[in-house]
């Protein structure tokens, strides 16, 4: 059976789909002198149901459709009179709210959680807002999670300056990475692309453990990560970010956004520039790289037909990172690699207004990137051209307690590769086509009582082993009382391995490189549970959360590093798996002085050479308190983070004999703190902090670096921070 089965089969099973729903959506705000003002984290429920959606910080809100018409809608707002209408057909609804007592002696003012847990997704989901990305600098994605646990982010090697993040215990490449749903970071973006972020275009991110939805795709084996950028209806008008480091970092964002006739649009610019030479370890290399970017994004969106949802976005982006020994050196061991990127995408879809929670929508994206890079004397030059589409349809059965969702979906990747070290067969552009088109369905039952469910199940076909494999996953939540969810999840996910792109850090070695001639895909399941518990304490609102998930690998293609000098490719001949217990603490102390705790241990194991061993480089112990204050209407807030990093195992490098040797197997655990205090005013703020206030670095992060042409010479062996201490400070200006 071919892929061109698999799309008929498609179509005609998508003839046969009904329009999808959709959530109804509006706006909170009350009236003050004339001029509305949005109601931040305003209570929207349909009454008589656990049905429920917060407001965001522009008071826009999107709320699941009742099950029958008409239902009752119920907005409330601490200091407000209750709202309530009854609602008989799906539309856009603006709610004007009006406070229940207006005497100016007293302060009204509601606190939004800057990071969420649901109790009622079946789907175990954290939502980070912006108010939470604000509490750290924030620079570009990998910075996004300092204060978030589930996320963690390391140095991939000493010369680049690139981070790749890891959940679950398992590396960033098993997490899916999107941008509202549609694929971000994949192949060649996998080694810097979360440099290709900024953090203030970003409004959210949801982070989705283990098992997700079908509708998604099929290459989350540890999780997802979805981005939501502004929109240009919940965007100011103008906002102007700018920051500067003590290391001579400078960087400066621009956000525009305005309405054109029945399009509003919103434009992202974003520069960052570094151009100094540090060499505080006194290694002869650069602490970290230099880099010059310019990245561009913009979004038109049509508003002329409630009825209709139009988007399309463009994105273009410049970066070059020279990295490597410094420049007084004769013959220096230099690292440069540039990268340039074009990205289209659109989102169309439509709803029925006689038939409220009916739609159909469509996704599709198409990228081209280009990365030529110089490690020392040698090369790697590599293209990706990749196009993407989404198609789904959603009904319901009966009532909106069964949603039904089906859909197809098409990735097609063009790699051509080139690379001029020590490799163990001809590598100059060597060209792989790799073409998946699939078909999902996916059945959710929603309980106003107490549970819900999500079954799903994938089958997508893979050109080049001319296999369709099935993905079967289920996601459930039982609600023994309002405030406490029980959720557990199984499913299985498949990805393809790109060897050499997606481990371009080890290129900073003279390492000989073997990749076995056909590497499978990776074919993983993922088994997790997980508590959550709101409570009220001293009339203060606080959350316990408890994830236990194991990740088992059907196959793998495994990166061995354990042979000193080597650096191998090939499928998985044993056991690999990973174990992640988390336990998570939030609470409001006092009035505005709000406390995490969390702790994680990781139990990873990967068969290397018929030995099975922990895998490298991952921390089995982690913790993280965060602490942050709030003067009354935010005026001044205060910041500060506590990270432990336990011991990793780090690979032995004899016999190599060299100065440079890692003393132990293991790493010695360490503490990073960072602090963070904003001054704002009526249209902008200014914030000043620290990083790594304990200058905390690895000691000898490069193997050899006195002699970059050895055997011996690697810097990707990294586990710690390799720049010490940094002090930053930035404005934001804000116009709504």
């Amino acid at each position: 059976m071919n892929y061109k089965k698999i799309i008929i089969i498609a179509i005609v099973l998508i003839a046969n789909l009904e329009i999808t729903a959709q959530q109804i959506k509006g706006r909170v705000v009350e009236l003050d002198d004339g001029k509305e003002v949005p109601l931040a984290a305003a209570n929207i429920i349909w009454e008589g149901t656990r049905i429920g959606a917060t407001a965001n910080s522009e008071g826009f809100y999107l709320i699941d459709p009742p099950e029958n018409y008409p239902s009752t809608l119920v907005v409330t707002f601490v200091g407000y009179s209750t709202y309530k209408k009854e609602i008989t057909e799906f539309n856009h609804y603006h709610i004007v709210m009006k406070k229940s007592v207006d005497i100016q002696e007293v302060n009204v003012k509601g606190k939004v959680n800057t990071t969420r847990v649901s109790v009622l997704d079946p789907i175990n989901i954290q939502t980070i807002s912006t108010g939470e990305l604000e509490k750290a600098a924030c620079c570009n994605l990998s910075e996004s999670f300092s204060t978030n646990a589930t996320v963690d982010v390391t140095f991939t090697d000493a010369v680049s300056g690139a981070k790749q993040i890891q959940m679950l215990g398992l590396d960033g490449v098993y997490t899916q990475i999107t941008q509202e749903n549609i694929p971000l970071i994949r192949g060649i973006s996998s080694a810097y692309g979360l440099s290709y972020v900024p953090g203030t275009w970003i409004e959210s991110i949801q982070i989705i453990k283990g098992s997700g939805s079908v509708v998604n795709g099929f290459e989350a084996l540890a999780g997802q990560i979805n981005l939501e950028y502004y929109k240009p209806e919940t965007s100011p008008r103008l906002f102007w970010n700018a920051y500067g480091n003590n290391h001579g970092k400078l960087e400066n964002n621009l956000l525009f956004a305005k309405k054109e006739g029945d399009w509003k649009m919103n434009l992202f610019t974003h520069i960052s520039y570094f151009d100094k030479e540090s060499d505080h370890s006194k290694d002869g290399f650069l602490d970290q790289p230099k880099i010059k970017q310019i990245n561009v994004f913009n979004r038109w969106e049509y508003v002329g037909n409630e009825d209709y949802h139009i988007a399309f976005t463009a994105r273009a982006l410049a970066e070059d990172r020279q990295g490597g020994q410094l420049s007084s050196y004769e013959n220096p061991y230099i690292v440069d690699i540039n990268n340039k990127l074009i990205e289209f995408s659109s989102k169309t879809g439509s709803i029925q207004p006689k038939s409220p929670g009916k739609s159909a929508g469509l996704q599709t994206s198409f990228r081209f990137h280009n990365q030529d890079a110089i490690f020392g004397i040698n090369q790697y030059n590599v293209r990706q051209e990749s196009s993407y589409i989404n198609f789904i349809r959603q009904t319901y059965i009966n009532n909106t307690n069964n949603v039904l969702k089906y859909g197809f979906s098409g990735y097609t990747d063009r790699f051509t590769e080139s690379f001029s070290g020590n490799i163990d067969e001809a590598f100059k552009d060597k060209v792989r086509l790799d073409v998946m088109p699939g078909v999902f369905t996916e059945y959710t039952y929603k309980s106003a009582e107490y549970f819900n469910l999500t079954a799903g199940l994938r089958a997508d076909y893979y050109n080049n082993t001319e296999e369709i494999t099935l993905l079967p996953r289920l996601n459930m939540k039982y609600n023994p009382n309002e405030k406490t969810a029980i959720r557990f999840s199984a499913g299985k996910a498949f990805r393809i391995a790109n060897a050499l792109v997606e481990n371009a850090s080890f290129l900073a070695s003279n390492r000989t490189v073997s990749i076995d001639e056909e590497l499978d895909p990776e074919i993983a399941w993922n088994y997790g549970a997980n508590l959550t518990h709101c409570f009220y304490l001293n009339g203060r609102e606080g959350t316990i959360n408890l994830d236990v998930y194991r990740t088992e690998f059907d196959n793998q293609v495994v990166v061995d590093i354990e042979t000193p000098g080597k650096l191998s490719f090939s499928n998985l001949e044993g056991t690999s798996y990973a174990n992640s217990i988390q336990a998570d603490f939030m609470y409001e102390l006092f009035d505005n002085f709000d406390v995490k705790v969390a702790y994680k241990i990781n139990d990873v194991h990967t068969t290397y050479n018929g030995e099975e061993k922990i895998s490298p480089l991952t921390p089995k112990n982690r913790a993280l308190v965060n602490m942050s204050y709030a003067t009354n209407f935010e005026k001044w807030m205060f910041d500060l983070t506590w990270n432990y990093i336990g011991e990793s195992r780090v690979p032995s490098y004899f016999p190599y004999e060299t100065d440079y040797l890692f003393p132990e197997e293991m790493s010695d655990p360490f503490s990073l703190i960072n602090a963070q205090v904003t001054k704002k005013f009526k249209d902008f703020s200014v914030y000043v902090g620290g990083e790594n206030l304990l200058s905390y670095t690895q000691e000898n992060p490069i193997i050899d670096a006195g002699n970059p042409t050895s055997s011996a010479f690697d810097a990707s062996l990294i586990y710690a921070p390799i720049n010490g201490r940094m002090i930053y400070v930035g404005f934001r200006f804000k116009i709504k």
